[in-house]
């Protein structure tokens, strides 16, 4: 597998930077779900990849399998990914069905990318990503339902591009100090996961 070079500096909003963390004014895409509180993957505040994620705890695992395993995923991951299994499934009413549904919630990011990644358990998150529950209305860069080991679940694209931080205007150098030492991550688990198209 060929590595990108990254840096190792909390809140470090060059373009190349795949740490995320919170910088003064923020830099890259704002959070847009959830009333601008949550970006893609449910997080407040992006991460490194592979580490565990800020609010849920959630250790997240490797996803094996190749181009064809990625292919259903809503995100393009030519280094592999890492997968965050959500503790809550999302339950919710499916207008194309008109029936109450659940689903497990998975969300990946790619290998050396910024993560968005976490459980943080919103309704309005979810309403705002989800929509009224109908495949076809679906955001697919960012959201897709397939089968994960014989299981119907929400995929979620929770990667932002390298240099995403998020606003934090009373940012300093010891609170940069502090979140890199709260974004250690730990090796992830590897597991293989069988991903096949779910059509709804």
């Amino acid at each position: 597998m060929h590595k990108r070079p990254n840096h190792h500096h909390s809140g470090n909003r060059s373009p190349s930077s795949n740490v995320g963390g919170s910088t003064r004014g923020g830099s890259g895409p704002k959070p847009q779900y959830g009333g601008g509180q949550f970006y893609g993957g449910g997080a407040r505040t992006p991460y490194t990849a592979g580490s565990r994620s800020p609010v849920g705890g959630i250790l997240p695992f490797a996803l094996l399998g190749g181009a064809a395993a990625l292919a259903f995923w809503p995100g393009v991951w030519l280094y592999g990914a890492y997968l965050y299994p959500y503790h809550q499934p999302y339950h919710f009413h499916n207008e194309s069905s008109n029936r109450n549904e659940t689903l497990n919630v998975l969300c990946g990011c790619g290998t050396y990318d910024v993560c968005s990644c976490d459980d943080n358990n919103s309704t309005d998150y979810f309403v705002s990503l989800v929509g009224n529950g109908s495949y076809d209305a679906l955001n697919k860069s960012v959201v897709n339902v397939a089968k994960v080991n014989g299981t119907n679940s929400l995929l979620i694209n929770g990667s932002l591009p390298n240099g995403t931080t998020a606003d934090d205007p009373n940012a300093s150098s010891a609170t940069s100090i502090r979140t890199m030492a709260q974004m250690i991550g730990f090796w992830p688990a590897v597991a293989a996961v069988l991903v096949t198209v779910f059509l709804a």
